[in-house]
């Protein structure tokens, strides 16, 4: 029967190169010129019988489709059985990081369902007549001069927030996702790999509140919070602040633990990394800066695929503690690798007042220098920063 199949679509074939309509008679008088041998006519009908109406093809495909990521499953649970069962050393952490990266890539393709290519012209038409055709979510920082700067960050940006210690990074972060989950009423995840989910309530308790930390530690306990002021307590309960303080994360585990969060809540506001030289690599290269170039290249598609922008804090080179201008350049990312490239938005926190501790004319001012901004200008603002209290506000 192959062969009857071979003949009937190369006249098939033959029909369409010379841009001849066709249909079964045509295709049967045709095929009889050439082959007189077989009942070409009763054998298209039977063809013809077998064949799914056309009309379901949505459906069928959907089912191929799925079929297709259900033997991707099955081969790699095969693969994965065949290797514990055939290792006499097996590795607890790369069986887990196979069963990660395999699940990653079949998730990747059941959500790939719309077309990714846009005619410019039809962007064009779309962008103005149709606001959600990129489902353009985006996002303020809650500071005016600097919202004036970078406009607003968009679903889809990787933003670097990067200082040496003591800079304020991660409390600058903390201001934003505050900003984001009360203005915005959207679920925040920070994925803290240095701090504990304690020292990150004490830094938010004490923007929230306008307190010293200190103090806020000390009298936190049931008798002092029923003190509190009613309408403090209304915020803090109100805020979809969620903290992450798993160490050494990678990128398989965060787009996972974003993907649950997003299916419990239906969207995500801001994803917050602190910080990026914290997370671990899934490749196996001995090359640190080859590792975070990867990280930082992940953590921009992981943007990019979600349509919600990270704030990923970076690590500066301590060489320029030894300049005399100690503002920091780009060129000072540690370990940048790639973060230059795919990063949208740059963002550098200077205090003067951490080296110029007598000078008190800087004192609680923060440098918020802008030195990448991929969509607009760039430029440096100043905030007020009350480090006892994690606060920063408009200057």
């Amino acid at each position: 029967m192959s062969s009857n199949h071979q003949i009937i679509f190369s006249i098939i074939l033959e029909f369409l190169n010379l841009n001849i309509n066709f249909d079964i008679y045509s295709i049967c008088n045709r095929i009889n010129k050439i082959y007189s041998k077989f009942n070409f006519l009763n054998y298209l009908n039977y063809i013809l019988q077998k064949t799914p109406n056309p009309y379901n093809i949505i459906y069928y495909a959907y089912i191929i489709r799925n079929t297709y990521l259900l033997r991707k499953i099955l081969l790699f649970s095969n693969n994965i059985i065949n290797n514990i069962l055939n290792s006499e050393k097996i590795n607890i952490n790369e069986v887990l990081m196979t069963i990660e990266l395999n699940i990653f890539d079949i998730i990747r393709d059941y959500l790939k369902e719309k077309n990714d290519s846009y005619l410019l012209s039809n962007v064009f038409n779309e962008y103005f007549l149709n606001k959600n055709f990129f489902k353009n979510f985006y996002i303020s920082t809650g500071f005016k001069d600097l919202d004036n700067i970078i406009k607003r960050i968009n679903g889809g940006d990787l933003l670097i927030v990067a200082g040496r210690p003591s800079m304020g990074k991660t409390s600058f972060c903390l201001n934003i996702a505050k900003h984001v989950s009360d203005k915005y009423n959207l679920p925040v995840i920070i994925f803290s790999m240095e701090m504990s989910s304690s020292q990150i309530l004490l830094k938010i308790l004490g923007c929230v509140l306008d307190e010293d930390q200190d103090c806020i530690n000390k009298s936190l306990n049931s008798e002092i919070l029923n003190n509190f002021n009613k309408n403090y307590l209304k915020i803090i309960y109100s805020l979809k602040i969620f903290i992450d303080e798993t160490v050494n994360l990678n990128i398989m585990q965060i787009y996972a633990k974003c993907k649950f969060l997003i299916k419990e809540y239906g969207s995500l506001g801001l994803i917050v990394i602190d910080y990026l030289q914290l997370m671990s690599s899934t490749s196996q290269t001995q090359n640190r800066v080859l590792e975070i170039s990867e990280i930082s290249r992940s953590l921009k598609c992981l943007a990019k695929e979600l349509n919600i922008p990270i704030i990923a804090i970076s690590q500066l080179n301590r060489n320029l503690e030894s300049r005399i201008n100690k503002k920091p350049l780009i060129s000072d990312l540690r370990e940048s690798g790639s973060i230059e490239q795919d990063a949208d938005i740059i963002i550098f926190i200077y205090r003067d007042e951490v080296y110029e501790t007598k000078n008190l004319l800087n004192k609680n001012i923060a440098e918020i220098i802008v030195s990448k901004h991929r969509n607009g200008p760039v430029g440096t603002i100043n905030l007020y920063f009350f480090n006892n209290k994690s606060k920063f506000s408009d200057f």
